[in-house]
C-alpha cells in the first residue's frame, strides 16, 4: 500500500505552458529547479474564484507546493504563489518574444523529471536580466542564454578553430553537414553561413563573461544577425528544429 501513498514536495519553478483540461482545471508545463521538467495539474484552476489561473501563466516564477507519486505522468498541485511575474517583461514587444523564445527553448530541450539546477539558475538569471535590463541588451541576453545552454547541454560550439583543419579561425563558415565552424579554406559545397571575426569575437565574449559584467564590459558595435542566424541554424542541427517554434521563427524572419 505504501506505493499509492503521494509525498509533498516543495520547489520554485517557472511556468512554461499551460492548456485547459475538462471544465475547470488546468495542466501545468513547469520547469523547477529541484525536480527537473513537471506536468502539474491544478483542479478547479480555472473557477471564477481559484487564484490558481492568474498564478500559473506562462513566465511566471513560482513557489510550488505539489502531492508527488512515483511513475504518474501527471502531479496534483497543492498550492502554488508567485515570487515574481516580471512585469516589464509584460510591458515591452521584444523583451516578451525574446523571454517566450527562452520558455519554449528550455520545453523543448530539458527532459521531464531531469534535474539541471544550473540551468534552472541561467534561465531565472537571464530572465531577470531582460525584465530590469535596457532594450539595447534584450538581444545580447538571448544569445548568451542559447550559448550557455548549448554548453550546459554538451554542444558547445566550436569557435576558436576550424573543424577540420584545426587552424585558428579569424572569419568562418558554417559546415551545414558536420554542424560546426570551419574556416575559409576548408570552404565547400556543405558550408554555408559565413560568420566574420568580429561576430566571432562577440560568440567568445558571451561565451566566457559572466551575466553580471555584460552591459558593463560589453563594447561590440555589430549587426548581431548574423550570430542569430548561426545560433537558429547550430540548434537546428545538435538538438532540437526550431522551425517548430514560434517565437523564434517570429525573432529570424
Amino acid at each position: 500500500m505504501l506505493k499509492h501513498i503521494s509525498v509533498i514536495s516543495f520547489t520554485k519553478a517557472i511556468v512554461l505552458n499551460s492548456y485547459k483540461y475538462s471544465e475547470t482545471s488546468l495542466i501545468c508545463n513547469l520547469f523547477s529547479k529541484d525536480y527537473g521538467k513537471l506536468n502539474i495539474i491544478a483542479k478547479g484552476a480555472r473557477s471564477i474564484k481559484n487564484p490558481n489561473k492568474s498564478i500559473l501563466q506562462p513566465m511566471h516564477y513560482i513557489d510550488l507546493h505539489y502531492y508527488y507519486k512515483p511513475k504518474r505522468n501527471i502531479q496534483l498541485l497543492k498550492e502554488a504563489s508567485i515570487n515574481n511575474h516580471f512585469y516589464y517583461i509584460k510591458k515591452n514587444y521584444n523583451k516578451l518574444i525574446y523571454s517566450y523564445s527562452i520558455i519554449e527553448l528550455i520545453n523543448k530541450t530539458i527532459q521531464i523529471e531531469k534535474t539541471s539546477d544550473i540551468i534552472f539558475r541561467l534561465t531565472h538569471k537571464v530572465l531577470s536580466k531582460i525584465n530590469h535590463g535596457p532594450n539595447t541588451f534584450i538581444n545580447i541576453y538571448f544569445i548568451f542564454f542559447q550559448l550557455q545552454l548549448l554548453k550546459f547541454l554538451g554542444f558547445q560550439p566550436v569557435i576558436n578553430q576550424c573543424i577540420i583543419c584545426n587552424s585558428k579561425l579569424n572569419d568562418a563558415v558554417f559546415n551545414n553537414y558536420i554542424g560546426q565552424l570551419c574556416c575559409l579554406n576548408c570552404k565547400n559545397d556543405d558550408s554555408g553561413l559565413i560568420i566574420d571575426n568580429k561576430s566571432l569575437n562577440v560568440i567568445c565574449f558571451l561565451s566566457t563573461t559572466h551575466v553580471d559584467k555584460i552591459e558593463k564590459k560589453y563594447n561590440f558595435n555589430i549587426n548581431l544577425k548574423n550570430i542569430n542566424q548561426f545560433l537558429f541554424q547550430y540548434i537546428s542541427h545538435h538538438i532540437v528544429n526550431i522551425n517548430q517554434l514560434k517565437t523564434i521563427k517570429l525573432l529570424n524572419k
